[in-house]
């Protein structure tokens, strides 16, 4: 069997991101009610507010990949928490955008300005490129592995547990 790349190199791969697991530990919990899913969708819909405006359902769904079903999901999931509200759109009112409510705000400015500010101020000995080159190696990685299934899958040699003797 030839490896087009040394196993060493994909064992020290999967070994950072198991790390990248642990960093992702560390950062401030969210509150209740908030997933990092929830996260991701807000600091969207403050995107596309500030460089367009309001998003629909679709815009985030485009953006994040992902199909409306879920993405109605986790934009439930915010207005049962007020952290987002629907509003229509000025010129048809049959279509409806998605607005950052004033506690949104103050979420997406603490967890994504606030400490994403803060550790970039400790990142200064990381360049871009590098950050940029993590960011889509790990996305490469995570596409091939859930996309790709090994010819090895259900191969894995069974391991018997010892029963441990009880010498009272």
């Amino acid at each position: 069997m030839t490896h087009k790349l040394p196993i060493e190199a994909i064992k020290n791969l999967l070994i950072a991101c198991h790390e990248a697991k642990r960093v992702v530990e560390l950062q401030p919990p969210l509150p209740e009610g908030l997933t990092p899913g929830n996260l991701k969708v807000l600091d969207y819909i403050e995107y596309l507010e500030r460089t367009a405006q309001p998003p629909k359902v679709s815009d985030i769904a485009d953006l994040l990949q992902v199909t409306r079903p879920g993405i109605t999901r986790l934009v439930s999931e915010l207005q049962a928490i007020n952290v987002i509200e629907k509003i229509s759109d000025d010129q048809d009112k049959r279509i409806v955008r998605l607005r950052m409510t004033d506690a949104g705000r103050k979420i997406h400015a603490y967890y994504i300005e606030q400490y994403h500010g803060w550790l970039a101020t400790q990142l200064t000995d990381i360049s871009e490129a590098d950050i940029n080159t993590t960011a889509a190696t790990i996305a490469n990685l995570y596409q091939t592995m859930s996309t790709h299934k090994p010819a090895l899958q259900g191969q894995a040699p069974a391991i018997k547990q010892r029963m441990e003797k009880n010498n009272d």
